[in-house]
């Protein structure tokens, strides 16, 4: 992997919502934002209880994965779903709201593809990460590697620059632009349900490192053949596919490794 390959580390002001209106922080991480709640949304309280839940749960998802975290990391991964609850109330990131709900579909799916990311790679960018997913929680387990999400919401890259700055998480950054416009490389190019595959690949593809090593990753639900057929005359085709085991979630996900044809 080249190592003087790496995303742009925007600036996160301290002290700024992501509306650009004043905001400060309280115990636990979690932001007092001076925006009134979506309606039908109520704020979820993470009370110790609760984390007690979810920090169980997590640690049996890592073993089923058989993926090792320190307690630093698995308190970053736990405060990570407190953070997006509630600037959630506020601000729509995700339509998961339930917090066991969101550390299976949201981290552990993230997580899934750990394993497949080279020890060697050095950058990653996520392309449409919305909220984050796959890029904090890679970003927690991988310290060792910069991982960048590119957006074309702003509200969306300024929330993960100020939950990667309240949460300690050095190695992550956020940029708002499409993808299209973004001229950097990296040696991992990852997305989460962000569109199909010939428009990712045609969006994403300036973003790849011209190093033969170099990962392009799409992770799906089910196999998606018609999007496979689509990538004719794209320049692109799947060169391989895993199916991907999400502890808790009986749905079916796969992953798939794109090359240039």
């Amino acid at each position: 992997m080249n190592n003087n390959k790496t995303g742009h580390r925007p600036a996160v002001k301290p002290g700024i919502n992501p509306q650009g209106q004043g905001m400060t922080t309280s115990a636990g991480l979690r932001p007092v934002i001076d925006r009134p709640l979506k309606p039908g949304r109520e704020q979820i309280e993470f009370t110790p209880g609760l984390r007690a839940e979810l920090r169980a749960k997590l640690d049996a998802g890592l073993a089923e994965m058989h993926l090792k975290a320190s307690d630093k990391q698995k308190n970053q991964l736990i405060e990570s779903l407190a953070f997006l609850s509630e600037w959630n109330a506020v601000i729509n990131l995700t339509a998961i709201r339930e917090p066991h709900a969101m550390l299976v579909q949201h981290v552990l799916d993230s997580l899934s593809v750990l394993h497949f990311i080279p020890k060697e790679a050095t950058t990653l960018l996520d392309v449409g990460s919305g909220g984050g997913f796959p890029a904090l929680p890679i970003a927690v387990m991988r310290p060792d590697l910069e991982v960048v999400s590119v957006d074309a919401v702003r509200k969306k890259t300024d929330y993960v620059n100020k939950a990667a700055e309240a949460l300690g998480i050095g190695n992550l950054s956020a940029v708002h632009s499409r993808v299209e416009e973004h001229p950097v490389t990296y040696d991992v190019v990852i997305c989460r349900a962000y569109a199909s595959l010939k428009d990712f690949v045609t969006s994403a593809q300036g973003c790849v490192s011209p190093e033969e090593d170099a990962l392009v990753l799409a992770m799906k639900g089910k196999f998606p053949d018609d999007e496979v057929a689509e990538l004719a005359g794209t320049g692109w085709v799947v060169d391989r596919k895993r199916a991907l085991t999400v502890p808790f979630l009986e749905a079916e996900r796969c992953l798939l490794w794109l090359e240039r044809a």
